[in-house]
C-alpha cells in the first residue's frame, strides 16, 4: 500500500522519503535502486546535510561516482566541500576521467585543486592533469582515456574475452579499437564483434574496419560535432601526431558541448557576456554585468550615428519631413541585417561555408536577396510617400521627387545592409574573432550607420532644388 502512494509522488521527494524512514540501510538501499541515477543525483540537491549522510551510506563509492556524473560539475564541488576528504577520494577514483576534469576545473583555487588532485591514484591524476591543460574548445578537454583495446591479431574469442574483462571499467563500448605498437589500425563495432560469435577463431584483422575517422586533441569541439553528425558516429577515436591513439570522445560529451556553444552563440547574438540564468540566484545586478559591457560598447558606436545626424543638420531645418522617416529607415536596415546575420550564423554553425566557392555564392545570392528585397520595398514605400504628401498639399513634382529619395534609400539601405549582415561575419571568421561577436545589438547599430549615411547623401544630392 505505502509502495503506491510512493508512485505518486515525484521522485524526488519519493526519494528523499525513503532516505527518512527509521528502517535498515540495507531496506533504504533496494528501494533506492529502483530510481534512474539522474533522479538520485537531483535528489540530492533537496537533501539536508544529515540525509545526505544516510545516502551515501546506502550505496558504494563506485555507485556514488556514478550518480555524481550525472551532477552539474558546480553541484559536484559544493557536495564535495561538506563531505570529508576521504570519503570524496573514494568516490572520485571511480568517477570517469572526462566527468572528473569538468568537476576539476571548477575549483579555481589553485590549492584547493592540489588537494583534491592528490586524492587520486597517480594514474588517474597524470590523466586530469594533462587534460586539464588543453582549452576548453578543443577535443583534448573532453576526450575520455579510457575505452577497449584490441589487437589485430585476437581471435574473435580472445575479443570477446578482452571486452567482458574491461566492460565493467569502461563507459563505452560500442566501438572497440584496434591497436598495434600503439597505433591505432582499426575499429569493430559491438554489434559486429558478438555477430561474428559463431566463428571464434577468426582474426579481428578480417573484421576490422581500416577507414578511420579521427581528431586530434587539438581540434575544435565544433569539428569534432560536424564529424559525429555526418557521420553518425557516437564515438571518435582521438590521437596523437604518429596516430597513435590517446583517447575517445563520445557524443554525450559532444552533446554538453553543443549546449554550451549554442549558449555562447546566443549570448553574443543577444548581446550578453552571459545568457545562462539560474532563476534561484539570478538577481538585478548579476544581470546588469551581463548585459551592461555590450551596452557600453554600443554607446560609443552609437555617438557616431548621433555625429551623423548632427553632420546633416541643415538639410534636416530645411526639409523637417526627412526626419519622419529616419526610424523606418533605420530600422527596416535593422531587420533585413540581422536576417543576414541569423543565416549566415546558422551555416557557420553547420560548417557549410568552408569553401571560397562557397562563401563567394552565399554573399552573392545575399546581395541579390537584399537588392529584390529593397526594390519591392521601395515601390510599395514610393506610392505610400507619395499618397501622404499629395494629401498633405504638396505639388506632383515636388512629392514625386521627396517620394524618389525615400523609396530609393531604403532600396539601398537595404541592400547595403543585407550584404553587411552576412558580410560582417566573415570578415571576422577571416582575422580570426568568433562570428557570434557580430551580435544583433552590433550589426544592428552598424546597419543604422550605413542607412544614415546613404539616406541623407541621397537627399542632399536629389533633393537640393527643394532646399
Amino acid at each position: 500500500m505505502e509502495q503506491n502512494m510512493e508512485y505518486d509522488l515525484t521522485p524526488i521527494k519519493s526519494i528523499i522519503d525513503i532516505v527518512k524512514r527509521d528502517i535498515p540501510i540495507e531496506q533504504k538501499r533496494e528501494l533506492l535502486d529502483e530510481y534512474h541515477n539522474f533522479d538520485l543525483a537531483e535528489s540530492l540537491l533537496e537533501m539536508t546535510p544529515s540525509q545526505r549522510k544516510i545516502f551515501y551510506a546506502c550505496f558504494t563509492p563506485k555507485f556514488l561516482a556514478d550518480i555524481f556524473e550525472q551532477l552539474d560539475p558546480s553541484n559536484v564541488v559544493v557536495l564535495f566541500r561538506q563531505m570529508s576528504l576521504v570519503d570524496v577520494g573514494k568516490i572520485i577514483n571511480f568517477m570517469e576521467v572526462d566527468d572528473l576534469v569538468d568537476v576539476m576545473q571548477e575549483f579555481t583555487d589553485r590549492n584547493e585543486n592540489i588537494k583534491y588532485l592528490g586524492l587520486l591514484d597517480i594514474t588517474k591524476r597524470s590523466e586530469i592533469k594533462q587534460l586539464i591543460d588543453y582549452d576548453d574548445t578543443v577535443v583534448g578537454s573532453i576526450m575520455n582515456t579510457k575505452f577497449v583495446e584490441l589487437t589485430p591479431d585476437m581471435t574473435v574469442k580472445q575479443a570477446i574475452k578482452t571486452m567482458v574483462k574491461m566492460a565493467a571499467d569502461i563507459e563505452f563500448i560500442n566501438v572497440l579499437y584496434v591497436v598495434e605498437n600503439q597505433k591505432l589500425v582499426g575499429a569493430i563495432s559491438l554489434k559486429e564483434i558478438i555477430s561474428a560469435g559463431n566463428t571464434p577463431d577468426k582474426l579481428i584483422s578480417e573484421l576490422m574496419s581500416v577507414n578511420l575517422i579521427t581528431v586530434t586533441p587539438e581540434t575544435k569541439n565544433e569539428e569534432a560535432i560536424f564529424l559525429m553528425q555526418n557521420y553518425d558516429f557516437l564515438l571518435l577515436p582521438v590521437v596523437d601526431e604518429e596516430f597513435d591513439i590517446i583517447g575517445i570522445v563520445s557524443f554525450d560529451d559532444m552533446f554538453e558541448t553543443m549546449n554550451y556553444e549554442s549558449d555562447m552563440d546566443y549570448s553574443r547574438l543577444a548581446g550578453v557576456t552571459d545568457v545562462t540564468i539560474d532563476e534561484d540566484t539570478e538577481n538585478v545586478v548579476s544581470s546588469v554585468k551581463k548585459r551592461i559591457p555590450w551596452l557600453i560598447i554600443l554607446l560609443f558606436i552609437n555617438l557616431i550615428t548621433s555625429g551623423i545626424v548632427t553632420g546633416y543638420e541643415s538639410i534636416l531645418t530645411a526639409i523637417p519631413t526627412l526626419a519622419l522617416f529616419m526610424p523606418l529607415i533605420l530600422n527596416m536596415a535593422g531587420n533585413t541585417g540581422t536576417q543576414s546575420l541569423g543565416v549566415i550564423i546558422r551555416l557557420f554553425a553547420t560548417n557549410q561555408l568552408t569553401e571560397k566557392k562557397d562563401i563567394l555564392k552565399h554573399l552573392f545570392r545575399e546581395f541579390l536577396t537584399g537588392v529584390v528585397n529593397g526594390l519591392l520595398i521601395g515601390i510599395l514605400l514610393f506610392g505610400l510617400v507619395l499618397a501622404i504628401k499629395l494629401l498633405d498639399g504638396n505639388s506632383l513634382i515636388d512629392a514625386v521627387s521627396f517620394s524618389k529619395v525615400i523609396s530609393i534609400s531604403i532600396a539601398v539601405s537595404l541592400s547595403a545592409a543585407t550584404l553587411a549582415g552576412a558580410g560582417i561575419p566573415l570578415i571576422m571568421k577571416l582575422i580570426k574573432v568568433d562570428p557570434a561577436v557580430a551580435s544583433g545589438p552590433f550589426i544592428t547599430t552598424v546597419n543604422d550607420i550605413i542607412a544614415l549615411l546613404i539616406y541623407f547623401g541621397l537627399a542632399t544630392l536629389m533633393l537640393s532644388e527643394l532646399m
